[in-house]
């Protein structure tokens, strides 16, 4: 019952923190929406600022978990066909995130804006995920910055967001991969 007490607690801040930003996101507000004693909230999420931490974190681990579903071992891929392979992976895994309707990375950027240091999980995914398409041919760091760029727009203006534009993009860069596995993108020296 622990675990799903904290999964109930972790998606009810997710809601609140998409709804009312964190500055409206009392522990009241979270025990409440999650069917939970204040009491029992307090006894997985000390305060506010474990609570925002441990949501951030919560995405980051279920997207490794995604990513460790899809490619074993993409942390460290074996050669450049491995790793291409990987980076495949990661553009689905970053396509399947953005197509959901309930955005987690608008939570998780309310988050952030309680406290920077929220970031770092989400800074260390980010340099795994940079390592591994340095070991691809050149050309593949285009599709690293193509999602990070998909992901930074999502999160900063999650209202104007154009999932359809987002999905031909994902596509175009999934493309380009596929290509660099074929031998048949190579343009950079």
């Amino acid at each position: 019952m622990p675990v799903e007490t904290r999964k109930r607690l972790l998606d009810a801040a997710e809601l609140l923190s998409r709804t009312v930003g964190p500055a409206g996101m009392s522990l009241d507000a979270v025990a409440a929406t999650a069917g939970v004693s204040k009491g029992g909230l307090l006894y997985h999420f000390p305060s506010k600022h474990a609570l925002l931490r441990a949501l951030v974190q919560n995405h980051v681990t279920a997207f490794r978990d995604d990513m460790d579903r899809r490619c074993p071992g993409w942390t460290d891929p074996g050669d450049e066909a491995a790793a291409l392979a990987a980076a495949r992976a990661y553009v689905e895994a970053a396509r399947e995130t953005m197509r959901q309707t309930d955005a987690p990375s608008s939570g998780i950027f309310a988050a952030l804006t309680e406290d920077p240091h929220f970031m770092e999980p989400l800074l260390e995914l980010r340099d795994v995920v940079r390592r591994l398409f340095e070991r691809c041919p050149p050309e593949a760091m285009l599709v690293f910055h193509g999602c990070e760029g998909l992901f930074h727009e999502r999160m900063i203006d999650p209202a104007r967001w154009d999932g359809e534009r987002a999905e031909a993009q994902f596509l175009r860069l999934g493309r380009l991969l596929d290509a660099l596995a074929e031998g048949r993108a190579r343009f950079l020296s």
